[in-house]
């Protein structure tokens, strides 16, 4: 027996499980409360997850994880703690829901995948072989877009990498691994640091070229890295 998510892709009136509103997926338990609209439900999934599942997802990961060169993005809401204590909580909802909404289109619209929900944020990825050096400055584009509507105030950070990939599965998605996934991560961290609302690796402005202008912010140490790491804006 393998496990059950609960997903909402930010409806106007909300999932709630055991009486808390969902804003990303979380598992399932046996007896969860489930609120759809004026619909309850009660999980049903008496059974632990079984040893055989266990270790067919153990040989699955060691079978089928491979470097795949993508390009990853990763959003996060500015100021997202103060912006939660001054708005209710339902029009936080709507704010949050209607954005994660936009966002969704807008990467799926230029064939990409979100990975990750992160609660203010999420990471989105495209492998190089499905993709081009113009989808991902459209997808740039229209995020810069969003941005100026500023509903919510938003960043983002463009990677690109090889990152492991495959093995067990999360929550439908493939499983994204390695130090690229960590590099983009701290990448966000340091631009929200600098308060750019926008910003490129190295690797990224390298492969993006003469697409999309870019400043340079210098060069960082980050945390876990042994090297330096240059910096852009756009």
């Amino acid at each position: 027996v393998g496990e059950l998510w609960l997903i909402d892709f930010g409806s106007s009136n909300g999932t709630f499980l055991n009486k808390r509103r969902i804003h990303h997926p979380i598992r399932l338990n046996d007896g969860d409360q489930i609120v759809i609209g004026d619909q309850t439900l009660t999980l049903r999934h008496p059974f632990a997850i079984s040893k055989e599942y266990r270790t067919d997802l153990v040989q699955r990961t060691l079978r089928e994880i491979e470097n795949v060169p993508c390009w990853l993005v990763v959003t996060d809401i500015r100021g997202f703690t103060p912006l939660s204590r001054s708005m209710q909580s339902e029009d936080l909802d709507v704010l949050l829901g209607s954005w994660i909404f936009t966002c969704k289109e807008i990467i799926e619209n230029h064939h990409g995948i979100i990975n990750k929900y992160l609660g203010d944020g999420f990471l989105a990825y495209w492998p190089e072989a499905a993709t081009s050096r113009e989808e991902i400055v459209a997808v740039m584009s229209a995020l810069k877009e969003l941005q100026q509507r500023q509903s919510p105030e938003f960043r983002f950070v463009v990677h690109f990498g090889a990152v492991a990939m495959g093995g067990v599965a999360s929550m439908g998605e493939e499983s994204l691994m390695g130090e690229e996934v960590n590099l983009i991560f701290r990448l966000e961290k340091l631009a929200s640091s600098l308060g750019q609302p926008s910003a490129l690796s190295e690797s990224a402005h390298t492969k993006l070229g003469e697409l999309v202008p870019a400043h340079s912010l210098g060069e960082f140490e980050l945390k876990g890295f042994q090297t330096k790491c240059a910096f852009f804006s756009f």
